[in-house]
């Protein structure tokens, strides 16, 4: 049939057919086509007798296959939220920390409560009042220096400070009414002084601070920067009181590289950086709590009479000696005693105590011989030591040895 209608004797036989078909669907169209509703494309609809027509000519497609839903990138997560600590806990602890800054603080006050669960017997409770998307460049969106001192001036309910912040500073400062470009020397200035507005609040209210570095990011240039500003706050913290904690060794590779991976406290290799390359994973903050709490033992460990003792004993001292020796007694006294890394046995070590042994006694034997001296050898060794050690002479092989070499060999 196909064969037929292609052919040329189909054609012509197809053709009155096709031209009668034209023919009634011209007689089906209505009078005053122009008048018809047009649709939205502003052309005519088809009428049902042409839209049948057309169907015949139309070329048969397959439905259209609904397509697979496209697998679209993790969104990056957010900022972790403030923590909440339990009020009976807080009362029941001897000693109350608080942890301030950005989000970075806040993965760092996840590990400090981890860590403090963890040890037996330790009465700490940890607070973490953080500000994600916070830093002290924009102080219209959250003010830090003035916030803290307002907590400090309205009986804190604290014992030891923790800060941790920077991570959202690269952004331009605005110095004597104009704006100073990011890291730039009045952008130094300027941030040194509200490092130093904090670290004097702290000082008056009598409260520790731990003022954390920063961790390198994935970004190189994020990392460059943040090095820089670490820099600043080590240099203004010099001249105060308040203790600088830096973990960034803690978050490299052999290479001195932002590394995602690395030992965790028990030596294994974990993961300790999020997908985002900025945040904490729990073994990450775990490891930055950990450098955090060997300072924090310190501060619970030690006297704080004993510190004030000997830095009146540095200003009462007449001569340089005496202010040395005071000076070497604050510095045994700030330090206290290192705590041990978690997780390992330590055993001390002490040698057993002997007799007491004057050591200008002369040790003899019951004839007489003195116990240190060379053992007396018989004729025939004295003979053969002497021609090895003194003329060079080689002794004697001996038989099955690896030395004799003589021929043919001896049973």
């Amino acid at each position: 049939m196909m064969r037929m209608l292609l052919s040329g004797h189909g054609m012509v036989r197809l053709l009155p057919v096709l031209l009668m078909t034209l023919s009634l669907l011209w007689a089906t169209l209505p009078h005053g086509a122009a008048a018809m509703p047009a649709n939205a494309t502003g052309i005519a609809p088809a009428t049902p007798a042409q839209y049948a027509f057309l169907r015949l000519f139309q070329r048969s497609e397959p439905e259209p296959v609904p397509a697979q839903q496209s697998r679209t990138r993790p969104a990056r997560p957010a900022a972790p939220a403030p923590l909440r600590t339990d009020p009976d806990a807080e009362e029941a602890a001897s000693t109350r920390i608080a942890v301030f800054g950005d989000s970075l603080a806040t993965n760092l006050g996840q590990g400090l409560q981890a860590l403090m669960e963890e040890e037996e017997g330790a009465e700490i409770a940890v607070s973490v009042q953080a500000r994600g998307s916070s830093g002290l460049v924009r102080d219209d969106f959250f003010d830090w220096p003035a916030n803290l001192a307002r907590i400090l001036a309205d009986a804190p309910d604290f014992d030891i400070a923790v800060l941790q912040i920077g991570l959202n500073d690269r952004q331009a400062l605005r110095v004597d009414g104009a704006s100073a470009a990011p890291l730039s020397d009045p952008w130094r200035a300027e941030y040194g002084q509200r490092i130093d507005v904090i670290a004097q609040a702290f000082a008056d209210a009598g409260i520790p601070l731990i003022w954390v570095g920063l961790p390198p990011m994935q970004s190189s240039r994020l990392s460059t920067d943040l090095a820089m500003i670490n820099e600043i706050v080590r240099d203004r913290l010099r001249r105060s009181d308040v203790i600088h904690v830096d973990i960034w060794k803690g978050f490299v590779d052999e290479n001195d590289r932002y590394s995602a991976t690395g030992p965790d406290l028990s030596g294994q290799p974990a993961r300790l950086r999020t997908s985002d390359g900025i945040h904490l994973t729990k073994a990450g903050a775990g490891k930055a709590a950990h450098f955090v709490d060997i300072e924090i033992q310190r501060l619970i460990t030690r006297p704080r009479d004993e510190i004030a003792v000997a830095r009146a004993a540095i200003e009462a001292a007449d001569d340089a000696t005496a202010r040395i020796a005071a000076i070497d007694m604050l510095i045994r006294r700030s330090l206290g005693e290192l705590p041990l890394a978690p997780g390992l046995l330590y055993t001390a070590r002490r040698d057993p105590v002997g007799p007491v042994m004057p050591l200008t006694r002369i040790d003899v034997s019951a004839q007489g011989i003195l116990l240190s001296g060379n053992p007396p050898l018989d004729p025939a060794t004295r003979i053969i030591t002497e021609r090895v050690l003194e003329e060079g002479v080689s002794p004697p092989p001996v038989a099955g040895r690896a030395d004799d070499f003589r021929w043919p060999r001896s049973p």
